[in-house]
């Protein structure tokens, strides 16, 4: 099956599309003491926290069961993301009426797990339309994106529901229940399919890019690094809920394989969207090609802040990416993938290429987590034109839920944080590191990049292998 770049875009566009702009006016919401918020931004919460109960409302059993035959990997780019927002209405008012909507709507989802013939539960259901096989109409997959997307929601709820002692007390079945799901069924499924490659120094890869899923005989092509943030989410989510080492260590691998397909060019970094991994990646209906059909920069906005969040996200836990990584990756912001117009932003790929120059770059290449670091970026997210924007689109159900859902967790959830610590994370690297194993291991992974970096095969014949690469 080849992989066509823009496919998944073209569908969320049309969801935005579909979201009704007009919603009911939003209902007062008693936010947290340390919350001082204007007017504005009142409504923007308030309205972010209506569209995700309303959308949590609306689902029901016969929708759910329809949307996971129709095509199980959109509850990924919809109903999950919805979900996780009903997590940051927690967060934001500490109101346990959230938590209870999560877990009411989670149940919709519970219900329609089967089993595959390898005995591992799953959410079965058609791929999406343009990547349907013409031969098998009928199949049905189980896909991985999904899976790790529900990991880190789950993972989410356990944790906050923990933070409540009381709450906690009234939902243990529930709490161990979710876990049993993520550590029994949904993580490790894909190491028994042979999803996952160990690549020893170079950190890991997960594949799966390719169709069917659901066969462990032909795992797929190695994912993108916008679909491995995704993993590497839910890892860390996990890891927090659970404690258990082996989460961390893989999401210290797969971190590992981003910084190591980074190249280093004047301070900044750069990268592909895809990178080939091993010899799965190659088309052997072809004299010295890919399966994947071109390698380039992130062509969407999208792409590029979920490539950054890998990195930011380690950061802030003081694993695998350290301040010069972090400063490298403000140059490519503010050189790279910004005009430097406050008033008038315009936004590039990482090599500097603009819609102006090519019609398939789309979206806005701006990371606002990494924006936490860097005066000039956090005034351009904070200050700038932006707000506005997301003013005058809150009433619309998708741009003003979950469409800016990284920039209501940036401002209200993380820059608290970050104020008090720029790494506000680190107990949990510092637990992690405090087994000797787990630290030799870490140690054994780490490097600097240095210029070049990397420097990514185009085509088969240009690849040099390791060992775990090999046929």
């Amino acid at each position: 099956m080849k992989n066509t770049p823009f496919v998944l875009c073209v569908i969320i566009l049309g969801i935005s599309a579909l979201q009704s702009a007009d919603p009911p006016q939003p209902e007062p919401v008693t936010f947290v003491a340390s919350l001082k918020l204007t007017k504005d931004e009142r409504t923007v919460l308030e309205r972010y926290i209506g569209h995700a109960v309303r959308y949590a409302d609306s689902l029901s059993a016969q929708k759910v069961a329809s949307r996971c035959l129709a095509s199980p990997e959109m509850f990924a780019w919809e109903e999950f993301l919805y979900l996780g927002a009903l997590l940051d209405a927690y967060q934001l008012t500490e109101d346990t009426t959230y938590l209870d909507k999560f877990k009411q709507a989670f149940a919709l989802f519970t219900d329609v797990l089967r089993k595959g013939d390898d005995g591992y539960l799953g959410w079965y259901g058609k791929p999406i339309p343009p990547r349907r096989m013409p031969g098998r109409p009928d199949l049905q997959i189980d896909e991985l994106q999904m899976n790790f997307r529900a990991i880190a929601i789950l993972s989410r709820w356990v944790e906050l529901a923990r933070s409540d002692a009381e709450y906690a007390r009234a939902n243990e079945g529930r709490i161990s229940g979710y876990l049993e799901l993520m550590e029994k069924q949904l993580f490790p499924k894909w190491d028994e399919r042979g999803f996952f490659v160990d690549m020893g120094s170079q950190g890991a890869v997960y594949r799966g890019l390719d169709y069917p899923l659901c066969d462990s005989r032909e795992p797929g092509v190695t994912l993108p690094h916008e679909k491995c943030a995704i993993v590497v989410d839910g890892l860390l989510a996990l890891y927090r809920a659970t404690g258990s080492p082996q989460y961390m260590r893989r999401a210290v691998q797969l971190g590992t394989r981003f910084k190591r397909s980074l190249s280093l060019k004047d301070g900044h970094y750069e990268w592909m969207s895809w990178e080939p991994a091993g010899s799965w990646d190659v088309d052997k209906s072809k004299p010295d090609g890919w399966r994947v059909e071109w390698i380039a920069p992130d062509p969407l906005g999208e792409w590029y802040v979920a490539a950054v969040s890998i990195a930011v996200n380690l950061y802030q836990y003081g694993l695998v990416f350290d301040e010069e990584d972090i400063a490298r990756l403000i140059a490519t912001q503010k050189t790279r993938c910004w005009n430097g117009d406050f008033a008038a932003p315009e936004y590039r790929t990482v090599a500097g290429i603009g819609s102006a120059q090519n019609k398939y770059i789309k979206g806005q290449f701006l990371s606002f987590p990494l924006a936490l670091y860097d005066p000039d970026l956090s005034r351009l997210v904070f200050e700038g034109p932006h707000q506005k924007e997301i003013l005058e689109q809150s009433a619309n159900s998708w741009k003003g839920g979950v469409a800016i859902s990284p920039y209501i967790r940036a401002r209200y959830l993380m820059r608290p944080l970050v104020a008090n610590g720029r790494q506000p994370y680190t107990g949990y690297g510092d637990a992690y590191l405090d087994d000797a194993d787990d630290r030799a291991f870490y140690k054994s992974l780490q490097f600097r990049v240095t210029e070049p970096g990397c420097l990514t095969p185009l085509k088969p014949s240009q690849m040099v292998y390791t060992l775990s690469q090999e046929p």
